[in-house]
């Protein structure tokens, strides 16, 4: 049996929904013994939201970048969370979009001119008739009274890589003993200290008491590097940034087709 854990957004999930050659390969995979999930920055919510009405099941959920694991009934089966006062600190001295996920729901900070706000509903509309996670917007940090929280994200604008780069170096760097912070373009999604899209993938395999040999892995950017490498088979896609196509063992043009090379 193998586990194949796949990133969510540009993966297997686009703005225009799911491909119809990946959900039927998922199924294929799964019918011939193996199991399939998602391995993302995204919640637990934010996987379910766009999934349902959708022919597809997933055999384990990891989520947050590694923060929270669940199986597939969705009961948690790792979490790991820290201090909302990091937010906080960080924020007063980048303050970049942020977006924190608290409970059920993703909570966004509205920016002075609502920029942020204005890009959210932009991409919504993009969606359509998409079902949608649960989203609230919050007018300062404060709002939100939380004592602990699971993952936060920065978000810069389009064309600012190498801030999000540089911030998630500082991040790492000041607050390492808490948290890690991984590059997801132009995006930085942080998560507790030793949470990684990697060590979850070898969590999953202890849960299903799987070899090493029959770990496999495929994402499209910088923050799939972890879940890659840890891999026994990583696979990325031809509009992967070069750096994240060195890290992997096969380049595919999509989902469908790892799957493809995996079953034959």
């Amino acid at each position: 049996m193998k586990i194949l854990a796949s990133d969510f957004d540009n993966t297997l999930y686009f703005h225009t929904g799911f491909k119809a050659e990946d959900l039927q390969a998922i199924k294929t995979f799964q019918a011939a013994g193996h199991k399939f999930g998602v391995c993302t920055g995204r919640s637990y919510n934010g996987i379910v939201a766009p999934s349902t009405n959708v022919d597809i099941h997933y055999d384990f959920y990891i989520c947050l970048s590694g923060g929270l694991i669940l199986d597939e009934d969705g009961e948690v089966l790792f979490e790991k969370q820290f201090p909302y006062a990091i937010v906080k600190e960080i924020y007063a001295r980048y303050p970049v979009n942020v977006s924190v996920v608290y409970g059920n729901a993703m909570y966004l900070l509205n920016d002075k001119n609502n920029h942020f706000k204005q890009s959210i509903k932009a991409l919504y509309k993009k969606m359509k008739n998409q079902p949608k996670e649960n989203i609230r917007f919050i007018d300062q940090l404060d709002d939100l009274k939380a004592q602990q929280i699971p993952s936060f994200s920065f978000h810069y604008r389009r064309g600012e890589h190498n801030q999000a780069v540089n911030l998630a170096t500082y991040i790492n760097k000041t607050y390492g003993d808490y948290v890690n912070a991984y590059v997801n373009d132009i995006h930085i999604d942080v998560c507790a200290k030793g949470c990684s899209k990697g060590h979850a993938l070898k969590q999953i395999g202890d849960y299903y008491h799987i070899n090493k040999e029959d770990l496999c892995g495929i994402g499209d950017n910088f923050n799939d590097l972890p879940l890659l490498q840890a891999a026994y088979d990583s696979f990325t896609f031809d509009y992967a940034p070069i750096a994240v196509q060195k890290q992997a063992n096969h380049i595919v043009p999509q989902l469908s087709d790892a799957i493809d090379e995996l079953l034959f």
